[in-house]
């Protein structure tokens, strides 16, 4: 359990303005310290905790991401993270998301959270960002 709370918290939590790969840093993102060793960088991002058309997620992270934004705030690729309260929510939603997405996009559900990519890059972003997690956190995504 103690693992899916740190996998959970490596690409849902918040940050600052200014974010820093120092988890004992005031600034410290896991998430952008996730994408920055999965090779992304994040060009802006958005998040949501009211969440109607999600049952059971209590928050959503959204990241527009590239290998190099080059000062844009905006990317055809775009990674979306949602946490969510259960694991009978997560399947849920997970099935919800994968029906609804273009056959292009990536998704994939990882503890708490369906991590989904979507965009030119989008299997190489997951697979990328899987590594990164693995690498970090030692867990594997889980796959329906």
């Amino acid at each position: 359990m103690g693992a899916l709370v740190v996998l959970s918290t490596a690409l849902a939590a918040c940050g600052g303005s200014s974010h820093s790969s120092n988890p004992s840093a005031n600034n410290y993102d896991p998430a952008h310290t996730t994408l920055k060793a999965a090779g992304l960088q994040v060009c802006s991002q958005s998040q949501s905790s009211s969440l109607p058309n999600e049952p059971g997620a209590q928050h959503t992270r959204t990241f527009f991401v590239a290998t190099d934004c080059n000062g844009q705030q905006t990317s055809p690729n775009v990674v979306r993270v949602y946490q969510y309260s259960s694991q009978q929510a997560v399947d849920a939603g997970y099935a919800a998301i994968k029906a609804a997405l273009p056959a292009n996009a990536a998704a994939e559900k990882y503890g708490p959270l369906v991590i989904v990519a979507t965009g030119p890059d989008a299997h190489q972003n997951l697979a990328a960002i899987n590594k990164a997690l693995a690498k970090t956190q030692g867990g594997q995504p889980v796959t329906t």
